[in-house]
This record gives structure tokens, sequence and C-alpha cells, in this order.
């Protein structure tokens, strides 16, 4: 989103417990995103997945994937997921989150 053309300006103030805090901070550092990126993705797409930036390289050596793919597939997940949590229904999709695993984990 193009900060410059639509400029967040509305806050959101939500109440937590002192340890419900320290878990939100460090799931949020532990996704590599800060309070704010990790709330609205998970208020608004009801999961949240991120890809690391490789700074170097934009590509990965042992599989020859590269970072556009990784993020479609995080995207992709993020669509099952919202669709899974509106309709309450899980697709058969063991399979394919096992290939994912698989392909993030040579990452």
């Amino acid at each position: 989103m193009n900060k410059k053309e639509n400029p967040r300006l509305k806050n959101l103030v939500i109440r937590v417990t002192e340890k419900e805090q320290h878990e939100i901070n460090g799931k949020a550092q532990d996704l590599g995103l800060s309070i704010s990126d990790y709330g609205r993705q998970l208020m608004l797409k009801g999961a949240v997945l991120s890809v690391q930036k490789i700074e170097t390289e934009t590509e990965a050596p042992s599989t020859g994937i590269d970072r556009r793919t990784i993020i479609g597939i995080a995207n992709n997940l993020n669509q099952l997921s919202r669709y899974a949590n509106q309709t309450k229904q899980l697709p058969d999709i063991e399979k394919v989150l096992k290939q994912v695993e698989k392909i993030i984990s040579k990452w």
C-alpha cells in the first residue's frame, strides 16, 4: 500500500494484560513484523504469514525458488486460511501444506 496515496490515519485501541502484550510482541518479532502489521494481518486476514526478506539474494540456492514464488505461496495460504475461517470447512489441503513445508524448510 502506498503510504502517500492511502495513509493510515485511524487508530484502534485494545486492552491486554502485560502477559498478553509480551506474547503479542514476541510473535510479531518472531515474524519480523511490527505490532501494527502483525495485528492488522491477523484481524483482516485471520492469519499471519511472513516471508523473511533476503537482502543479497533473490533466489534460494538449494531450491531454485525465487522470493516472489514464496510470497505467492504465502498469499495463497492466507486465502485458504480466510476461506476456512469463514466457512468453517477445511478443504483437503494437507498434501499441499506438506509440500509447502518441504519448500520452506529448504529455503
